[in-house]
């Protein structure tokens, strides 16, 4: 004989008589915030939307400047300056990247000061005196307005070169170091201009927050670096790599690792300084992200 069940209870608790609604805790949450304070919940509930109509209409824009941009004559920063606010971190197709890095003044490549002593382009003879002479052939890529390439010359370091991909950034170079007339400075980008270098050529390459603006589909330059070098390497750039519109992290030990370098150490920025890290000194705090990274060629001289 079955017992009654007086309680209206379920006889077997593991089989629910029938479904329940319960809201998820978050949802109980917002409830409660929406009753006890309607009009705080509605103003950050419409500011909520807000920002994602911003984000939806950032990215429509950046889609459409992709595209078009270059076609509409939109100017190289207004167009980097949209990918940001985006928060792209895709970097652009090559093209658009070469056409933002030639700029007249491209934000973050533009600058308009020329310092006759430098406290950051000391930071390379920091490293590379040691290493090599006077006479020894050097070359910069990314040497932009020419501010390490005076810095040297300053130093009695004669026998030096540059490549820069931006026009404007030559033409200043030769207007503000006019004693720099006769250094050689190849116009081009530097994957495509170090192509004509016939292999250890120059002593000594090296890069100073360049190779981060280095496109994935040109990352032969590593291994083109490792042949015309016929010494050393140096490479100042991101620990970890960035990632942006205009950034591709790259792994700067790993990838001259591959191309046959030889890793020599590596050591931060900062450290070599050699005087106040103040922004009178040229330094600012983002600068904390970057290392100096030397390389010897396999089999090159000592």
């Amino acid at each position: 004989m079955s017992s009654l069940n007086i309680s209206g209870a379920p006889l077997n608790p593991a089989e629910p008589s029938g479904k329940t609604f319960a809201l998820p805790k978050h949802s109980k949450s917002r409830f409660r915030r929406a009753i006890t304070n309607p009009v705080g919940f509605a103003f950050r509930a419409l500011n909520a939307t807000r920002w994602k109509l911003r984000a939806v209409f950032l990215n429509l824009l950046c889609d459409g400047l992709s595209r078009w941009g270059s076609k509409l004559g939109v100017p190289g920063n207004f167009r980097a300056k949209i990918f940001w606010k985006a928060g792209r971190r895709d970097i652009v197709p090559l093209p658009q990247l070469y056409n933002y890095m030639s700029q007249e003044r491209a934000q973050g490549q533009y600058y308009p000061s020329a310092p006759e002593w430098s406290a950051r382009s000391q930071t390379v003879i920091q490293i590379l005196a040691p290493l090599i002479s006077k006479e020894s052939r050097i070359l910069e890529i990314g040497c932009n307005s020419g501010r390490n390439l005076n810095h040297l010359w300053m130093a009695g370091y004669k026998n030096m070169r540059g490549i820069e991909i931006s026009e404007h950034a030559v033409q200043r170079l030769r207007t503000n170091y006019p004693r720099l007339a006769e250094v050689p400075v190849d116009v081009g980008p530097a994957e495509t201009t170090i192509q004509k270098y016939a292999s250890g050529s120059v002593d000594v390459i090296f890069t100073m927050a360049t190779l981060e603006h280095l496109h994935p589909n040109s990352r032969f330059l590593f291994k083109e670096i490792a042949r015309v070098a016929a010494r050393y390497v140096l490479a100042i750039e991101s620990r970890h790599g960035k990632r942006s519109h205009m950034q591709y992290p790259w792994n700067i030990k790993n990838e001259f690792a591959a191309a046959g370098l030889s890793w020599i150490e590596t050591k931060p920025w900062s450290v070599l300084w050699v005087c106040e890290l103040t922004r009178k000194n040229e330094w600012t705090e983002d600068m904390r992200e970057y290392d100096a990274f030397l390389f010897k060629v396999t089999g090159g001289a000592v």
